[in-house]
């Protein structure tokens, strides 16, 4: 099946790229059509050159003006035989008793009589009383009569309109730069590529080889079928064909069907050839495997009928020596205890956690205390008339009660810990008479993410109790939060007076295991929350250095 597949596939990519190949060709030929078309139109469209130069011919000797003129039209045939490598030559001829033409070989008009190349005006007689407006023919030419070769060129004609007294424009192709180019062309060995023209001749072809001398050329182009297979000589032969309908040429592509399938055809022979090879090593083999794991098998099942059963295990195998008696020996003989544990175990660890989650977040929860503080600022309000310092102070440490008791353990966006965040400082700065001060420096577009609730109110809380309550002078805390790719960064640098090498090694440690005393309570907690949230791979960092400050660094996925 996969070499049918293959053949197939093979069979469309050689129509493909050939086809391919012959469009590309065709609309390279095309173009040089489309230079004769353009020349032709540019004639008929300026009736003024098409009768400047018709009198430039007639004239019995030209004066310095008609010159002038005659450059300004022969620039007009000169510029595609020099910009276009694979044009020989081109020849305007218009009806004139003097029989003058404009050639690119030469510097001006010119008398056939002088010129080495008279073959094409036979042909134009031959033509001239018939209907054909465009026709090809191959020719030889000698420019020089000390050449020993001729240059072999393809001349195309087009009258100038079909009335018989106008003239026409001949194109000569280099017949050898478009064969060279056919010949550079990608193709198999083998692979003949031929250009017919409307009369089925060979204009161009890319190589000459043994089979070309028996080809019927006409039987290949009468054929309507695009790609076929025919014989030739007995010998199988793909063609490929293209038509140009607008100019009647036919583009062809012959070459040898072993040429084209010999990749496919020995695959086809190797993989039969494996293909029993396998079979019968394959039958040996698994006739030999499904006896002895039948046998493995049927003593696992006996095993695990003996369990169910509660009866006694059959003796296991001495030694582990394939996959059986590892299952015979690990798997059943340990899986369903140590699976059993291991399920008692997660459930239990995982409401372990669970529950400490609950119990540190319970910690920043007293729910008392936010019915006495509102107790309180009644009462002060009520001794003192008006609301005063003291009842702000009361109502934001009121509201971070209540911000830490609603949603439970829900995260919250940042925009709204910031805010939170906001209120605790207004409490320490009237607690310590603005001996600090706080910088944010953060992005609007991240007050979108959310975070785990009171975040940053313990960080805050260590900077202020150790490190600037105990620093002279005022200090300064600076609140960073950045995004990267993922991640949500946060931290609180202080300037306060910073933590020693021993100290800062046993915070560390402490962090790291799980004691329920601390100093740093705060500190603990949030890296606490953080792993129970994210995983092990999250927590806090601290870099600190005695007398300069300390700062304390989190990462919160996003």
């Amino acid at each position: 099946m996969s070499t049918v597949i293959i053949k197939r596939y093979v069979t469309e990519e050689i129509n493909h790229n050939t086809t391919n190949m012959l469009k590309q060709t065709k609309e390279n030929i095309e173009l040089i059509f489309k230079q004769l078309d353009s020349l032709n139109i540019h004639f008929m469209a300026n009736a003024i050159e098409f009768a400047n130069l018709k009198s430039l011919m007639l004239k019995p000797s030209l004066e310095l003006d008609d010159y002038k003129v005659l450059a300004t039209i022969k620039n007009l045939i000169d510029a595609p035989a020099m910009a276009m490598p694979y044009i020989d030559s081109v020849y305007v001829y218009l009806n004139n008793d003097k029989n003058r033409l404009l050639s690119t070989t030469s510097g001006g008009l010119i008398d056939l009589n002088e010129f080495y190349d008279k073959a094409w005006f036979d042909s134009y007689k031959r033509h001239q009383l018939g209907d054909d407006l465009v026709w090809t023919e191959n020719r030889t030419i000698k420019k020089y009569n000390f050449e020993n070769s001729a240059v072999e060129i393809i001349s195309l004609y087009r009258k100038l309109s079909r009335d018989q007294g106008d003239g026409l424009i001949v194109l000569n192709i280099d017949a050898k730069y478009i064969e060279n180019h056919l010949s550079n062309l990608s193709t198999l060995q083998d692979q003949t590529l031929l250009i017919l023209g409307p009369n089925g001749d060979v204009m161009f072809k890319n190589k000459k080889l043994p089979y070309f001398d028996h080809l019927v050329v006409k039987d290949l182009v009468s054929d309507g079928r695009p790609f076929y297979e025919t014989n030739l000589n007995g010998q199988p032969f793909i063609v490929s064909k293209l038509n140009s309908d607008k100019y009647g040429w036919t583009y062809l592509s012959i070459a040898p069907k072993t040429s084209l399938y010999e990749v496919p055809d020995g695959l086809n022979l190797t993989s039969q050839l494996l293909l029993l090879i396998s079979f019968l090593f394959g039958s040996g083999l698994t006739y030999y495997l499904t006896r002895k794991n039948y046998r493995d098998v049927k003593t696992i099942v006996t095993i695990l009928e003996s369990a169910e059963n509660s009866k006694p295990l059959p003796v296991l195998p001495s030694r582990i020596k394939d996959v059986y008696s590892y299952i015979i020996h690990s798997i059943l003989k340990n899986f369903i205890e140590q699976n059993y544990l291991s399920m008692q175990l997660s459930e239990r660890k995982y409401k372990a956690q669970a529950m400490e989650l609950i119990a540190l977040q319970s910690q920043l929860n007293p729910h008392f205390l936010y019915n006495t503080l509102e107790t309180i600022n009644w009462k002060i309000a009520s001794l003192t008339g008006k609301p005063g310092n003291l009842n702000k102070m009361v109502e934001n440490l009121a509201d971070i009660l209540r911000y830490s008791l609603e949603g439970h353990n829900k995260p919250v966006i940042l925009q709204k810990e910031i805010a939170y965040t906001l209120s605790y400082i207004d409490i320490q700065k009237v607690r310590y008479h603005d001996k600090f001060d706080v910088v944010w420096e953060y992005e609007e577009q991240v007050n979108k993410y959310n975070v785990p609730k009171l975040i940053l109110q313990p960080l805050i809380e260590n900077s202020i109790y150790h490190g600037i309550k105990v620093k002279e002078g005022t200090c300064r805390i600076k609140i960073k939060i950045w995004q990267s790719e993922v991640m949500l960064h946060l931290a609180v640098i202080d300037n306060g007076i910073g933590i020693g090498t021993e100290r800062l090694d046993q915070i560390k440690y402490e962090l790291k295991q799980d004691i329920g005393e601390t100093d740093h309570i705060g500190l603990y907690n949030t890296h606490k929350r953080l792993k129970l949230l994210y995983g092990e791979s999250f927590g806090i960092k601290i870099r600190s250095k005695y007398g300069w400050g300390t700062a304390v660094y989190l990462t919160i996925p996003i």
